[in-house]
């Protein structure tokens, strides 16, 4: 058999994953038509830039998803080191020579492209840390000592290069990924209390002397936003009024006010679920939220039934990146959790991220198509 056959190997049809496909393709289709409306304005007839701009990142997210479908998982074993080494020296060059905007430094400029490694750092995580743990089985569960080996190696260079740029919300994105991924490969319940203890402790000391003011400021507007409405509370407060606004059936789409008169920040990104949430109401998000956990637990259940640990762990891997951008996207909207900058998958605008979500999604599949019988 000839190498590129090994490579690419076309699964027996009855093994396509159609329904991770096409509740895919519903949340894609959700985040464009909302996008069109958050992008937009109430004097513009034409598609907005940013609709356009996502949909051809969409396209080419969604060709690069069903090619990776069909990628044997050892593919993605083999290369696990060496995607995770190439994101680490584009994060390095994004500090070098990326351009710096908003006091931030974290895009790497290609040609017409802007592209976010951080994004792809995700990514890297989840490979490495399966390569890792799926040679290094433990019967007797992961403790705090064996722990240490994977998160120097691989959480530590990934989330310290992303601190400086500075990125705090993925810092801690990655660090959430690499817990996640800690559980499923089996933790001992005393790892998991000293863990806790840990955080709990380490946190009151982040806030006073790690955090800048700014990242303060998001801490506090989570407790206090009413102490600052037209300032640092504006945004949370709006997103709020944009959600409950929406009532039960919502106000149409495109019929909304906050988001489409301006009234809301970063109404096409972050905030896009309160757009969404004012146009088609309670049902329309509980529509959405099922199409979220619906394709979580199509994760789960391929996990639970890959043919090898590898798998098994990749599969778990990127259900933790999706739950933690739902949770943690969520979470800043509803005023659960401070505000980040995390996307919502599929829906928020940005390339690099439903670039990164479609990919993921891709190897998914490609461990769903090759589960056991």
């Amino acid at each position: 058999m000839s190498a590129p056959t090994q490579v690419i190997r076309s699964a027996p049809a009855r093994r396509f994953d159609w329904v991770l496909l096409l509740v895919t393709l519903a949340l894609c289709g959700l985040g464009l038509v909302t996008l069109y409306s958050a992008a937009g304005s109430p004097l513009q007839d034409a598609a907005p830039r940013a609709f356009r701009m996502q949909a051809i990142y969409m396209g080419v997210g969604l060709v690069g998803m069903l090619a990776l479908g069909f990628v044997e998982p050892r593919v993605f074993e083999q290369a696990a080191y060496v995607v995770f080494g190439v994101v680490v020296v584009l994060l390095v060059l994004v500090l070098l020579v990326g351009p710096v905007r908003g006091g931030s430094q974290r895009w790497l400029p290609i040609g017409p492209v802007n592209l976010q490694p951080s994004e792809l750092a995700k990514i890297a995580l989840v490979l490495a840390c399966a390569r890792f743990f799926s040679q290094r089985p433990r019967e007797d569960g992961w403790g705090i000592k064996e722990l240490a080996v994977p998160a120097v190696l691989f959480l530590g260079p990934l989330a310290a290069l992303v601190f400086v740029e500075p990125d705090l919300g993925t810092t801690l994105f990655l660090c959430f990924i690499f817990a996640g991924i800690s559980f499923a490969v089996g933790l001992r319940w005393r790892t998991l209390a000293v863990v806790a203890l840990l955080a709990a402790l380490t946190a009151p000391l982040a806030y006073r002397f790690v955090l800048d003011d700014y990242q303060r400021d998001r801490i506090d507007v989570l407790f206090a936003p009413q102490a600052d409405p037209k300032g640092h509370g504006y945004q949370a407060i709006q997103g709020r009024y944009a959600i409950g606004s929406g009532e039960v059936l919502g106000k149409g789409w495109r019929q909304g006010t906050q988001g489409r008169l301006r009234f809301l920040p970063e109404q096409h990104t972050d905030f896009i679920f309160s757009v969404y949430a004012e146009e088609q109401g309670f049902l329309g998000c509980l529509g959405a939220l099922t199409l979220y956990f619906g394709q979580m637990l199509l994760g789960l259940w391929i996990a639970w039934n890959a043919r090898d640990r590898f798998g098994s762990i990749l599969a778990s891997g990127v259900v933790s990146i999706l739950f933690c951008h739902v949770c943690i996207n969520l979470g800043g909207v509803l005023g659960l959790l401070p505000i980040t900058g995390v996307t919502l998958p599929f829906m928020s605008y940005g390339g690099s991220s439903v670039l990164t979500m479609l990919f993921a999604v891709g190897m998914l599949m490609s461990v769903s198509m090759r589960r056991s019988p």
